[in-house]
C-alpha cells in the first residue's frame, strides 16, 4: 500500500522549498496524523490476531512514515543546534515587538514582582508618613500599595520580555535607568497629587530602592527566577531560590570591579612595557 518512491516533505507544487519554521510544521502534522493512523490500524490487527503490537507495528511500518520521522528528527536536532548557537536577541527587535502587540506586556503581568515590589516600598512610605497621623499614613500606604500593584507588574512583564536580549549594557541601561525613572516620574505626581507628607525623604529612598530592586530583577529574570506565564516556576520555588540569588547578587558588584580593575592594570601593564621597549 506505501510506496517507497515519493516526492521530498516541504518542496511546494511550484518547486521553491519553504521556510524552515514552515517546512518543520508541515513535516511534523503529517507524521503524527500518519502515525495516529497506523496506530489504530496496528491496534485492530493486534486485537484481532492477539499479536504484540510494538512488533506488529515494525513489521508494518511504512517507508514515509519512516522517512518522515528522519526528516523531523533531523531538523529538530538543526533547530537546537541553531538555538544554541544563535547569539541573544537584538534589543531594538524586542522592544519593537512589545511595541507593535503591547497586549504581551498586559498578559504577562508579573504578579512576583508587584508583590515584593509593594513588601520593599510599603515600609519607606510608612517610615515618611508615620507623622502625619493615622489618616495621612493609610492614605499614603493605599495610594502606593495600588501604584506598585499596577506599574511594578507592567515593569515585571517588560524585564522579562528584554532579559535576554543584546547589547547587555543598553538593555540594562533601559531597564535600571529609562524605564524606573519613568515610573518614579508618576509615582511623585501621584504622591504629590494626593498630598502624601514629607514626600522628597520617601521620594529619595523609593528612587534608591527602585535602582537596586530592577537590577535585582534583571539578574534574577535572567536565571530564570520571578517569571511568569509559561516560563514560570511557582512562586514558592522562587522563595526558595531567593537567598541564594541575593547571596549571589550582592556578591557580583565586587567580583566585576576587580575584574575591571585587573583587566585595567593589565592594560597599563603592556602599554608601560611596549613604552619601555620603544625607550
Amino acid at each position: 500500500m506505501c510506496s517507497a518512491n515519493f516526492p521530498p516533505v516541504g518542496l511546494p507544487a511550484c518547486g521553491h522549498r519553504l521556510p524552515a519554521h514552515t517546512e518543520r510544521q508541515v513535516t511534523r502534522r503529517i507524521f503524527f496524523v500518519l502515525r495516529s493512523y497506523e496506530s489504530r490500524v496496528t491496534r485492530s490487527w493486534a486485537l484481532s490476531r492477539f499479536s504484540s503490537p510494538f512488533n506488529l507495528r515494525n513489521k508494518c511500518r511504512c517507508p514515509i512514515l519512516r522517512a518522515l520521522e528522519h526528516q523531523l528528527q533531523q531538523s529538530h536536532g538543526n533547530s537546537h543546534d541553531l538555538a544554541k548557537n544563535s547569539p541573544g536577541r537584538s534589543f531594538f527587535h524586542v522592544l519593537s515587538g512589545l511595541l507593535r502587540r503591547p497586549q504581551r506586556v498586559l498578559f504577562l503581568w508579573n504578579w512576583k514582582s508587584a508583590g515584593l515590589s509593594i513588601l520593599l516600598r510599603a515600609p519607606i512610605f510608612l517610615a515618611a508618613t508615620i507623622r502625619g497621623g493615622l489618616a495621612a499614613t493609610v492614605s499614603a500606604l493605599l495610594t502606593e500599595c495600588l501604584f506598585c500593584a499596577v506599574t511594578a507588574g507592567f515593569y515585571g512583564a517588560v524585564v522579562q520580555n528584554l532579559r535576554d536580549a543584546e547589547p547587555q549594557w543598553l538593555t540594562g541601561l533601559f531597564l535600571i535607568v529609562v524605564v524606573p525613572a519613568i515610573f518614579q516620574g508618576l509615582e511623585f505626581v501621584l504622591h504629590r497629587l494626593h498630598g502624601t507628607p514629607h514626600l522628597r525623604l520617601a521620594e529619595i529612598a523609593s528612587v534608591a530602592v527602585s535602582a537596586v530592586s530592577s537590577l535585582f530583577n534583571w539578574y534574577a529574570m535572567r536565571r530564570g527566577a520571578l517569571l511568569v506565564g509559561g516560563e514560570g516556576r511557582s512562586f514558592g520555588s522562587d522563595l526558595r531560590r531567593l537567598p541564594g540569588l541575593l547571596l549571589a547578587f550582592t556578591a557580583a558588584l565586587p567580583r566585576w570591579a576587580g575584574r575591571r580593575k585587573k583587566s585595567a592594570g593589565s592594560s597599563e601593564n603592556g602599554v608601560s612595557r611596549t613604552r619601555s621597549a620603544d625607550c
